[in-house]
């Protein structure tokens, strides 16, 4: 009769730790999902953020190319507007908060010399065309441009996975 506790308590013993272990298991995996999620919501942020700055770069790197060019036809042909700042600014605001450093580099390489070419576009708007040393400068920068697009759209594929 001093024995008869054993089995009562072995089988209390092994429930517990059923219990326990199942508790764990549960708790590790609700952890397991929640990095998960967490990670896929970055993941779409920063994929959201670079295909709308590409969006931008492409719209803008269309403008840069048509802009002024070397040989017109008559009438001219349009060219394409650029973005809207906001739209532009806000690009810029959601790359700076999830993008990586190199893609951030690149945008700011592209970005000077659209800046530059922009500067450029005014003043040979304030004088009706007529700015030889600015339309020659403004021709000059459309290769840098179009490399620094393409570098950057480069470092977002790499970002991306899909180089």
């Amino acid at each position: 009769m001093a024995w008869e506790w054993v089995p009562h308590v072995a089988t209390a013993t092994v429930g517990v730790a059923g219990i326990v272990g199942t508790w764990l298991t549960a708790n590790r995996g609700l952890a397991h999902e929640r990095r998960l999620a967490t990670e896929a919501r970055q993941q779409q942020r920063l994929e959201n953020a670079y295909v709308g700055l590409l969006d931008v770069a492409e719209r803008v790197g269309h403008w840069a190319q048509l802009a002024w060019p070397v040989l017109d036809s008559d009438p001219p042909r349009p060219v394409p507007e650029l973005p809207p700042l906001a739209e532009q600014a806000h690009t810029e605001a959601l790359v700076r908060a999830f993008g990586s450093d190199k893609v951030l580099e690149r945008m700011k390489t592209w970005r000077d010399i659209v800046r530059t070419m922009r500067a450029l576009d005014i003043q040979i708007r304030a004088a009706d065309g007529g700015q030889p040393d600015a339309r020659r400068d403004f021709e000059g920068l459309r290769a840098q441009e179009m490399v620094a697009r393409e570098a950057l759209g480069d470092q977002v594929a790499v970002d991306l996975g899909h180089r």
